[in-house]
């Protein structure tokens, strides 16, 4: 069920139980993660599931893969990103995609178009990951793979590289793999209400 109580006792796992997650589960995940918001609409990411894929040479040296039930990579294509948001701008100013209208905001919006793109696919793995473990569910982030021979091997579509792993799947309650250290960075260093 899910639940704000569950994002609010959150932390980084990395051994999980083999129970996989419940189907509906994963699906609503999936399409909260295509409603996340990204700048002029442009949706630059695909998500595959790679949960098959996890004794690939790029991947299987992270703690997590090795007991996650489920694998998720987040692909980003800042091509793809562009011309959806050309699109879309297209709609709302009446025009064609190349319109001078539209090529002024974008690029006034898209300065870096990778940086751009790479932002909206940390949202969209955002809203993956918070509704999972909202649902009870718990995970890893993971961007310490080689991107190059993942785009490579998993032969993404023309214009798309893996960016992010999500690992993911039910804590082991004996050893839930997170670590304990000293520091822990407190609330009020990360908040600053108005005085």
């Amino acid at each position: 069920m899910f639940e704000i109580e569950n994002l609010l006792r959150r932390r980084t796992v990395k051994n999980f139980l083999p129970e996989k997650i419940p189907t509906a589960t994963l699906e609503n995940a999936i399409k909260v993660a295509y409603r996340a918001p990204t700048s002029l609409n442009s949706r630059p990411t695909i998500l595959l599931d790679i949960s098959n894929r996890r004794n690939a040479n790029w991947i299987k040296s992270q703690p997590a893969v090795a007991t996650a039930p489920h694998l998720f990579l987040f692909a980003v294509s800042p091509e793809a990103g562009e011309m959806n948001a050309r699109k879309f701008l297209a709609a709302r100013f009446d025009s064609e995609i190349d319109d001078a209208r539209v090529n002024a905001t974008i690029t006034r919006v898209v300065a870096k178009r990778e940086e751009w793109a790479r932002q909206q696919t940390y949202l969209t793995a955002g809203f993956f990951a918070a509704t999972l473990e909202a649902s009870g569910a718990a995970g890893c982030l993971i961007g310490g793979f080689d991107r190059q021979v993942a785009t490579a091997e998993l032969k993404l579509p023309q214009g798309y590289t893996a960016e992010l792993i999500f690992a993911c799947g039910f804590a082991d309650p004996a050893n839930d793999g997170s670590t304990e250290t000293d520091f822990v960075r407190k609330f009020d260093d990360f908040y600053f209400p108005k005085n």
